[in-house]
């Protein structure tokens, strides 16, 4: 049987004549795939966040050679923001990498600099 996903995936150049079944059942696959899709990428998530690591703020500053004041500031831009456990400012391991590899602006590594000196 064909069906009009099948033409979709062939790339066939046609016109056609559906029926409001053919429409409803092209419809249904959509939403199902989309739905599969969605579930698939939450479990890829919720898997990543399980094997995430996270450091304290003593290791985030000596990773990225930071004081407090800069964290504070990155955290009040949403560059690098902590997750609060009890009292504590923990980091996940992941943030902490992108910011090691993505850069950091000038006028925000400065600030400690600029504040102590």
């Amino acid at each position: 049987m064909i069906t009009i996903e099948s033409l979709v995936e062939q790339g066939a150049n046609v016109k056609l004549e559906v029926s409001p079944a053919d429409l409803k059942m092209f419809a249904e696959s959509i939403v199902q795939r989309t739905i599969m899709a969605q579930q698939e990428e939450q479990a890829a998530a919720m898997q990543r966040e399980a094997e995430e690591t996270w450091l304290n703020t003593k290791q985030v500053r000596e990773l990225l050679n930071v004081c407090d004041g800069t964290l504070n500031l990155w955290a009040k831009r949403g560059y690098l923001v902590p997750v609060k456990v009890g009292n504590k400012n923990m980091y996940a391991r992941s943030d902490v990498r992108r910011v090691q590899t993505g850069g950091k602006s000038e006028s925000v590594t400065s600030y400690c600099k600029k504040k102590n000196g």
